[in-house]
């Protein structure tokens, strides 16, 4: 013990006076050391081996320890002063000097081997707590922006609504949630009520997976829908919404076609428009033979929607803003009738919810502009769940129904007779709903019947 106190005694007296290599005996002796120490610090070769011999010993405990070497060369500095230092911040009394060299030893290192930090325990369930902590803070918020949104459109109360919904489609459908989209063709400044639907798509989402797909369904297609008096009558599908709005577009739909649609959203050209100026335009391929429609009709467009229609000179993927998006879902004449006009609404509504996607700022953009001009009955949860599982939706082929029809003049009227309705309703099923060998119900068996009566077409062409 009194070797070792020895030995930091003289350490510090040597740190202490390392300017001055003279060192005074007198002082030795009257600590009372022993004149065989006295006579080895006297020895210059012996006190140089035993001061690297100390610092070695210091950098290899310390590499045990793992305390960084910058820390002990600054303190070395500082000598007995770090010392005193340290232990008034420790909150303790001046120790003697041969506690300084413990004291090094077990804070410092030389750092001759590369500093390094002091090593610190790594708390697992601290750091989980703390990722937890800021993804619930993150959702809270997310949940807070998609819940004011949501209160912008304009609602409907459809509680008390007849679906036309039959067992069999409630049983066979229960893994899908179908969706109505449907465009108006209200103008700007008119409202919905009164107004034929344009398009008419359904989106069909699986509820295990999110697997997505658009079903059209063509606006003449000649199906049992309801007056406005309540009797139900054989008319194109396009008037279900003058008679009696989204809710008897969607009742008729159950009824002619054996599903289970209870939620629905309209739009008119304007919303259109507005929707892809917000996103920021999107993308599509422009066909040559929908060149001449697009550029006849769009300045018309313009008017209908309040905008400016910029001519399309090229056919190809291309980016479409508001006006000419709008004319895109418009056109038909030479552009491939009532099919064609499917197709490209379809072609819309996927291009927007992608975009939609991919762009948040779209979004709150659309909350403020847009949302107050379509109607649904969709309610907030409703909503929310919808645009909350969007990442995970996986887009598939659309199907345009009816596969078979007939498209001729009746009465002095067009119409697009399905042959039969029966035929189509089992290939639907089949198709987007992956019900093999679908047996129709007994009300979509009576309207077929009905249909093939009324008009003696049960053969068709595409």
């Amino acid at each position: 013990m009194n070797g070792g106190f020895c030995r930091g005694k003289i350490i510090c007296m040597r740190r202490k006076n390392r300017s001055d290599r003279r060192y005074n005996t007198a002082d030795l002796r009257n600590e009372r050391y022993s004149p065989e120490i006295i006579r080895e610090y006297e020895d210059p070769e012996y006190a140089k081996q035993a001061e690297k011999y100390e610092r070695r010993a210091r950098r290899r405990d310390a590499r045990r320890r793992g305390i960084s070497g910058e820390r002990l060369n600054r303190n070395q500095k500082r000598g007995w002063k770090a010392e005193q230092e340290y232990l008034r911040s420790q909150g303790r009394r001046n120790q003697s000097k041969a506690g300084f060299e413990r004291w090094e030893n077990d804070v410092f290192s030389d750092g001759a081997h590369g500093s390094r930090r002091p090593h610190r325990r790594l708390h697992v369930s601290v750091l989980i707590r703390n990722i937890f902590i800021l993804l619930l803070i993150l959702a809270m918020l997310l949940i807070a922006f998609l819940w004011s949104m949501t209160g912008n459109f304009e609602k409907q109360d459809t509680s008390n609504v007849n679906w036309g919904i039959s067992q069999a489609a409630a049983e066979g459908l229960k893994g899908y949630r179908n969706i109505a989209i449907l465009g108006s063709d209200a103008r700007k400044g008119e409202g919905y009520d009164g107004s034929r639907t344009d398009a008419i798509i359904i989106l069909s989402i699986r509820k295990k997976d999110g697997r997505i797909r658009l079903i059209s369904v063509m606006r003449d297609s000649y199906l049992k829908l309801a007056l406005p008096s309540g009797a139900l009558t054989l008319d194109k599908i396009t008037h279900a919404h003058a008679y009696g709005g989204g809710a008897d577009t969607c009742a008729a739909l159950n009824r002619s076609l054996d599903l289970n649609i209870q939620e629905y959203v309209i739009f008119n050209w304007k919303a259109v428009a507005d929707t892809v100026d917000a996103l920021g335009g999107v993308t599509v391929n422009v066909r040559h033979n929908e060149l001449r429609d697009l550029n006849h009709y769009g300045h018309e467009t313009a008017v209908n929607v309040g905008g400016h229609y910029t001519r399309i000179l090229h056919s190809g993927r291309q980016r479409l803003d508001g006006v000419q998006a709008a004319t895109y879902c418009r056109i038909r004449k030479t552009s491939g009738g009532d099919t064609g006009r499917a197709r490209r609404y379809k072609t819309i509504v996927a291009a927007v919810i992608k975009e939609a996607m991919l762009s948040p700022i779209g979004i709150q953009k659309m909350s403020k502009n847009v949302l107050p001009e379509i109607r649904t009955n969709m309610s907030r949860v409703g909503m929310m769940t919808a645009v909350l599982g969007a990442p995970g939706y996986d887009m598939e082929k659309s199907v345009a129904w009816p596969k078979s029809y007939y498209g001729g003049i009746l009465n002095g009227v067009w119409y697009a007779v399905p042959t039969t309705l029966s035929a189509n309703v089992t290939w639907l099923h089949e198709k987007a709903f992956g019900q093999s060998n679908y047996i129709p119900s007994g009300d979509c068996s009576q309207i077929s019947s009905e249909i093939v009566g009324r008009t003696g077409i049960a053969t068709g062409n595409n």
